[in-house]
């Protein structure tokens, strides 16, 4: 390891579907580490808790799926996680991907949900749908971050990828 070497990020499909793997890694390597989730696999989550440092997880919303059911599914699971995560006093912060027509109801219901379970110092982070030049106003985008703000830190950082076409 070199002195500018801060931690390793674990991402890349969907790494909880490789618990076992990343903790006999991280048990033998001691590296600070970050996983990047989508949070559905909450005892996958929880079998890692004492070698991951940091979490970035996703929030989905209903408008990312075909069905109500399949989503609420999915949103559960990702309560789980935090819960998980508060519990294990393991740091995170929250994605959502936002576009346009993100209703303002969904991120307040979300925030309703998120209040008994997460601490104020975790930060939601807001990624609108890329490129953010096709929407016709940005004004949604701020409400959805005023309305986050009250409650938890928030900001808004574009799909970086995306302005890099890269896939």
């Amino acid at each position: 390891m070199t002195p500018d070497f801060d931690s390793l990020e674990i991402t890349g499909g969907e790494p909880l579907l490789h618990s076992d793997y990343i903790k006999n890694f991280l048990s033998e390597y001691n590296y600070k580490a970050m996983l990047e989730t989508n949070a559905t696999l909450p005892e996958n989550l929880r079998d890692l808790a004492d070698v991951i440092d940091i979490v970035s997880m996703d929030i989905k919303l209903p408008e990312h799926f075909l069905n109500e059911d399949e989503w609420s599914d999915v949103y559960e699971k990702e309560l789980q996680s935090i819960e998980i995560m508060e519990d294990n006093n393991i740091k995170y912060y929250i994605k959502i991907v936002v576009s346009q027509t993100t209703s303002t109801k969904i991120i307040e219901d979300i925030i309703k949900d998120l209040l008994p379970r997460v601490n104020s110092d975790v930060e939601i982070i807001l990624q609108p749908v890329s490129p953010i030049s096709s929407w016709k106003s940005k004004k949604n985008l701020f409400t959805l971050s005023e309305i986050i703000g009250k409650n938890f830190k928030v900001s808004i950082i574009p799909q970086i990828h995306k302005y890099m076409e890269i896939e």
